[in-house]
């Protein structure tokens, strides 16, 4: 199955556009796959598509995905933010690696954040987005249209 096409064909059938859609791709997911993911990645990105990694730093993590594949966003894993405020060092890390992907040209979603101390302190590092039940657990379809 040639996933591009797929895609593509129902963006072109649907009449979407590209760019209103964000494509998500695990770390882990690029560590197990077959080669000639770097030029997928980049057609898409061509073609108008957002590309994501999630989970950046989960499991078996590699510095040399975000260096070898062009990400508009890197998507922190909850258990970086989990870790915020425990030690210097661990805070340490999640700034070096939110000012990396800024150095890079992605954005940065922190994942997971639970706590005012986690949203205060990943603003002060100057993530650009962050995501968590401090905001609001998943709502059905109902709810979320209540909350507006």
């Amino acid at each position: 199955m040639d996933v591009y096409k797929t895609i593509t064909s129902l963006v072109e059938k649907y009449k979407i556009v590209p760019s209103t859609l964000k494509l998500e791709i695990t770390e882990t997911a690029i560590m197990t796959g077959t080669a000639g993911e770097i030029e997928i990645i980049e057609q898409f990105r061509k073609y108008g598509f957002e590309v994501e990694i999630d989970d950046f730093g989960s499991g078996y993590s590699s510095f040399s995905t975000i260096r070898d594949y062009d990400f508009d966003v890197v998507k922190l894993d909850m258990g970086f933010v989990q870790k915020i405020g425990t030690t210097a060092r661990a805070n340490a890390v999640i700034q070096a690696i939110i000012d990396m992907a800024h150095a890079i040209g992605s954005k940065v979603v922190a994942e997971g954040a639970e706590t005012k101390e986690q949203v205060d302190a990943l603003r002060d590092m100057k993530c650009d987005y962050i995501q968590g039940y401090y905001f609001s657990k998943p709502l059905s379809e109902e709810e979320f249209e209540a909350l507006l």
